[in-house]
């Protein structure tokens, strides 16, 4: 992959749909703040265990995952159009940040090489399900990526393409399993780690129904806040208030005695109906 024709073999996204991985959707695997997070985290349902170590750049953050959109999203396409996926995926990288809504200057394509660090070293041990089988496995985001670097007018070294290979976790997933769903493009747009980690679970619970409701320190939890429940919450009525998740309004209930006679479940757990309790409602808009 080298030379001046090297976007001539690359897979572009263009206008395909973006598309993204329904477990990522469902569980906390990034880190929802900008700053390097080097702690571990352990996220535990009693179902699903999901431990995560930091490489030394700190934890993958959700900006970093805008990445394994994209490859999904290329993946996809490719499969639709009758092509042959593979985990080793090739592209140019200024489709990758116009794609994504980045800018196209030297801080941008640092950045991008920060991402890949983080993907490539963040490590992730879980029990979670893949097609018909439940194991134990550990692996990082992607297994490998390679950039080329060419020299452009002016004389300044600028990436150009860009070579990955995605674990085989994440390609069963999408390619064999197609465990993916359609995302709004505005998800990049979005500022702020809690409203891109909302509008992702939002899109993946909402589904069909006409509202999604579980309990407020259960959906901290999910989002994988570090905050105390007053803080999350503080943060949370914030986001509801500016109404800036695509597709999807959210609100604060404290009386869920209208619905306590559907039997509603949270994820699969009895929830307990306590006025005291908050909820967060998940509607369509």
């Amino acid at each position: 992959m080298a030379g001046t024709q090297v976007d001539l073999f690359l897979d572009q996204l263009i206008d395909a749909p973006l598309k993204d991985e329904r477990a990522l959707m469902e569980f906390p695997f990034f880190s929802l703040q900008k700053r390097p997070r080097l702690t571990p985290f352990v996220y535990d349902d009693g179902n699903v265990k999901i431990e995560i170590s930091p490489g030394v750049k700190g934890m993958a953050t959700i900006w970093d995952k805008d990445l394994l959109i994209y490859i999904a999203s290329l993946l996809n396409d490719k499969i639709e159009r009758g092509g042959e996926a593979s985990r080793t995926i090739r592209f140019p990288a200024h489709d990758f940040l116009q794609v994504t809504g980045r800018g196209s200057g030297k801080r941008a394509y640092e950045l991008f090489l920060d991402a890949l660090f983080r993907l490539r070293t963040t490590n992730i041990a879980t029990t979670i399900q893949a097609g018909d089988q439940k194991e134990r496995r550990g692996f990082g985001w992607i297994e490998s990526w390679r950039v080329v670097e060419r020299t452009n007018s002016k004389g300044e070294k600028v990436m150009a393409g860009v070579e990955v290979t995605l674990n085989d976790w994440m390609f069963r997933s999408i390619v064999k399993d197609r465990r993916v769903l359609t995302i709004n493009r505005q998800y990049f747009a979005l500022k702020k780690g809690l409203e891109r980690r909302l509008y992702e679970m939002a899109r993946k619970h909402v589904g069909k129904q006409k509202e999604w409701l579980i309990m407020l320190p259960k959906l901290a939890e999910k989002c994988g806040s570090t905050q105390k429940v007053r803080q999350f919450k503080a943060d949370l009525k914030k986001i509801i208030e500016a109404d800036s998740i695509p597709d999807y309004r959210a609100e604060l209930v404290r009386d869920p005695t209208g619905v306590r006679a559907q039997g509603l479940k949270d994820d699969g757990y009895p929830v307990r109906w306590r006025a005291e309790k908050t909820l967060v409602r998940f509607s369509p808009k």
